[in-house]
């Protein structure tokens, strides 16, 4: 059985917050994730970030799921999943029992047995309240890619991140200036040009109201756009490039290093879609070392049926309306002088 959170699940959430796996990499790395925090927040109207909480049918395991709702709701990304078995299982044998190496690596809980029916719940729940999209994004070489394979979620994507041990802080070069409003339609045009119409479905456009925004322009055409969002514990570089950009790359990764930042000293985490992977070289040149690998995952939660149009004749005759006799018009009859 799985339901929204409410107040009563609020010990449940507390106890399983630290072997909660993140299934996002930007809040993952960035934030500094607090489930319970999360959670209480998720009990006010609009539910933006809605937490699920789970309880197996044959009352062995339990847990919770959280989301962060895009755009018109209609897709959603997983934030975290956490899940345990009950005191009465704790001995049994199993794949998600506690282990010495769990605390130093979350993905160690990842636990078939209890993440299957957890997510089928989920993918049932989401669907039932207007969600099409469930989106994880994992490891390559983690333990959670496959039993997500095996819950239905399919790969659309890989993407590879790249960090900056530490950014300097300065005034952006003039290569880049702030984006503004007028610049909004050209962003959305970028973005369907250098995003292959299948990923499109599933990753929205970049939200323009988060972190600062710096956009390139070359005769009139935007070419390049990059944004930056700092969080509690690092920032996230996000790069749009046209392959026709006439300024060099690694030009626009240095202009990015500069934009304003909340701190001094921190991490910098850059995002290369593999459909974006001619970046990469640009940034192991600006410094950045490869970090990890991630694949982007997706479950639909519906289902495209085609059905026959229905027999017009045998719909009027179900709901037994009177047939119309068709319009004529007299003859006029022309005389003759």
């Amino acid at each position: 059985m799985i339901r929204l959170f409410d107040l009563r699940d609020l010990a449940l959430v507390h106890r399983l917050s630290d072997k909660a796996v993140c299934l996002h990499a930007e809040s993952g790395l960035i934030e500094d994730v607090h489930p319970v925090r999360s959670a209480l927040g998720s009990i006010w109207p609009g539910r933006q970030l809605p937490t699920y909480v789970w309880k197996a049918d044959a009352g062995n395991a339990n847990g919770f799921v959280q989301l962060q709702l895009r755009e018109d709701g209609t897709q959603a990304q997983i934030l975290c999943v956490a899940a345990e078995e009950t005191e009465a299982s704790e001995g049994a044998a199993g794949d998600g029992g506690d282990n010495p190496a769990a605390g130093k690596d979350p993905e160690a809980r990842v636990s078939a047995s209890m993440w299957l029916p957890l997510l089928d719940q989920l993918a049932a729940e989401a669907g039932s309240r207007g969600v099409q999209n469930l989106v994880a994004e994992v490891s390559e070489v983690g333990k959670a890619l496959p039993v997500l394979r095996q819950a239905g979620f399919a790969v659309y994507t890989r993407e590879d991140i790249w960090r900056l041990p530490q950014v300097a802080v300065g005034e952006p070069r003039q290569l880049l200036r702030a984006r503004r409003d007028v610049d909004d339609w050209d962003i959305n045009l970028l973005y369907a040009n250098v995003v292959p119409r299948l990923i499109q479905l599933v990753e929205p456009t970049p939200p323009l109201d988060d972190g600062d925004i710096w956009v390139l322009r070359e005769d009139g055409d935007l070419t390049a756009f990059v944004q930056r969002h700092d969080g509690p514990a690092a920032g996230w570089l996000r790069l749009f490039v046209h392959p026709d950009a006439r300024v060099p790359v690694e030009d626009i990764v240095a202009s990015g290093l500069l934009l304003r930042s909340g701190a001094t000293g921190q991490p910098l985490y850059c995002c290369v879609p593999r459909y974006q992977s001619w970046l990469q070289g640009a940034l192991q040149g600006m410094g950045f070392a490869h970090w990890g690998s991630y694949a982007v995952m997706v479950r639909h939660t519906v289902k495209r049926v085609q059905a026959p149009a229905p027999d017009l004749a045998a719909v009027v005759q179900a709901k037994g309306m009177p047939g119309t006799a068709p319009l004529t018009h007299p003859l006029e009859r022309v005389g003759t002088q």
